[in-house]
């Protein structure tokens, strides 16, 4: 095995913004097993659960602290009426979920979901139908989840066994309404704009202090290019985020899957400065950023309604590209949703025997989670390049780095993507002079390794035991096709 050589330079003094923590989030919807199977088996079910939860599959998000769960929907969301999914789960109806075709049975509603957020301590982002939904249904809604007062919804969440306000702070008003296969599609940004003003007046009417989620539109889609603009003049002082959405097709082949993360920090840039520049003209220079709050690959295999893939080590490093992407991006993207945790393109796959295993991707949502500081800071990569018919040159080394808050631990994250080649990378922090190292990373035998339900451990995350630095420069070999996180204290 040859070694290559690169350079990886920290800038710690090079601040880029305080990292949100919510670049973790996670999206579960109504669709396929994510819910009902994988989620939620009720009580009664000879699964072990937790008043009805899915126990080992609490127990593997919980592992990754998500930070945020974003719910129901996702296309479920416009044609979704809350009230159906509150009150006795035994009166509830069984509805003709109109996205996927199929039966929802409504076990799982808006009091399952926010003790699904508390057993996570994870915040709720709460999606309101602005398909076939109205506004007065969407404040409504608001009203069940915060209302403090002797109001209707406010008494019927209390009656139902929650006394105090859930205080849900984001709400997302509709999901990628631009589109013909959303129930009650906008015909254009202006028409989205109108009735997101329209919904989002009603829903602050009942709590002023909730931020919203608009429909956006990521840049490289072009789905309709006035978009972005035209929500932001007819609606940018009513809300505070642009949700935009992204899926990388897995049959790309190897380079270009993972050249694909910084076309995507592209398309994120160019869109943010769209909103920044429209928002000065229009929303008296209110600063709109953006929630990527549905992301991740998609393969042909992955069909409705099931939507089931199994995902292997490229696909990880994918994953880990995605975040060196987000950490260098603090400002511009503070929420960031992965679709989706469970059964549904997941990160965790079950099945309805009892067995359980995560794939590569969870691996690095976990190295990720476990390890990030509060400030993102600069890097400079000197590496040989790669090629890829769907971009221009890219170094064969990406990296990131994030800083603690007593500035004493150093994280740098780096993914090689070359797939036949160990790198032996020196890393070269500025005004930092750390005495420990740590290497972590995940790698498997080859590009295309996977768990599944026989061999739930065929890729697992590696450590080095952690060694005293005794000389510099600082060396770390980087295995072929790895993600690493090297620790510097």
């Amino acid at each position: 095995m040859s070694l290559t050589s690169a350079t990886v330079l920290v800038i710690t003094k090079q601040l880029l913004g305080r990292v949100d923590r919510r670049i973790y989030g996670q999206f579960i919807e109504h669709l396929g097993r994510c819910i009902y199977g994988g989620i939620w088996v009720g009580d009664d079910s000879p699964i072990p659960n937790v008043s009805g939860y899915r126990k080992d599959v609490l127990e593997a998000i919980r592992a990754l602290r998500p930070p945020l769960v974003r719910w129901p929907g996702g296309n479920f969301s416009s044609g979704y009426h809350w009230l159906d999914g509150v009150g006795e789960r035994r009166r509830r109806p069984i509805k003709l979920d109109m996205a996927w075709g199929s039966d929802d049975p409504n076990q799982f509603g808006t009091d399952e979901f926010m003790e699904w957020c508390r057993l996570l301590f994870a915040e709720p982002l709460i999606v309101v139908n602005a398909g076939n939904g109205m506004p007065e249904e969407a404040a409504g809604w608001v009203e069940y989840a915060n209302g403090g007062g002797k109001s209707k919804y406010a008494a019927m969440r209390r009656e139902n066994g929650h006394q105090d306000s859930f205080n849900v702070k984001l709400w997302g008003i509709g999901n990628e309404l631009y589109g013909e296969w959303q129930i009650g599609y906008c015909v254009d940004g202006r028409e989205c704009a109108r009735r997101t003003v329209e919904f989002a007046n009603e829903m602050k009417k009942v709590d002023p202090n909730i931020r919203i989620v608009a429909v956006g539109d990521l840049e490289q889609r072009s789905i309709e290019p006035e978009w972005n603009l035209e929500m932001i003049k007819g609606a940018g002082k009513y809300i505070d985020y642009l949700s935009v959405h992204t899926y990388i097709g897995g049959d790309r082949d190897y380079m270009g899957l993972l050249s694909a993360p910084a076309q995507i920090e592209r398309a994120l840039r160019a869109t943010y400065e769209l909103v920044w520049s429209a928002s000065r003209k229009y929303a008296s220079g209110k600063d709109i950023k953006l929630a990527f709050d549905e992301w991740n690959v998609w393969y042909p295999e992955a069909r409705p309604i099931l939507l089931d893939q199994v995902t292997s080590v490229k696909d990880g490093l994918f994953t880990a590209l995605i975040f060196n992407s987000l950490l260098r991006l603090p400002h511009e993207v503070p929420i960031a949703c992965f679709a989706q945790t469970v059964n549904v393109l997941p990160l965790i796959s079950t099945g309805d025997d009892g067995a359980i295993y995560v794939n590569p991707q969870y691996l690095a949502f976990r190295m990720y989670g476990d390890n990030t500081g509060e400030f993102s800071v600069g890097t400079s990569v000197d590496a040989p390049c790669h090629h890829s018919k769907d971009s221009v040159n890219l170094p064969i080394l990406d990296a990131s780095a994030t800083l603690s808050e007593d500035g004493k631990t150093l994280y740098v994250y780096i993914v090689n993507k070359n797939h036949k080649e160990a790198i032996e990378c020196t890393v070269a922090p500025r005004d930092f002079n750390p005495t420990m190292l740590e290497h972590i990373y995940m790698c498997g035998e080859g590009i295309d390794s996977r768990n599944n339900f026989d061999a739930p451990d065929n890729v697992v995350i590696e450590r080095e035991p952690p060694v005293k630095i005794i000389s510099y420069p600082i060396k770390v070999a980087l295995p072929p096709h790895s993600a690493n996180i090297v620790v510097l204290r």
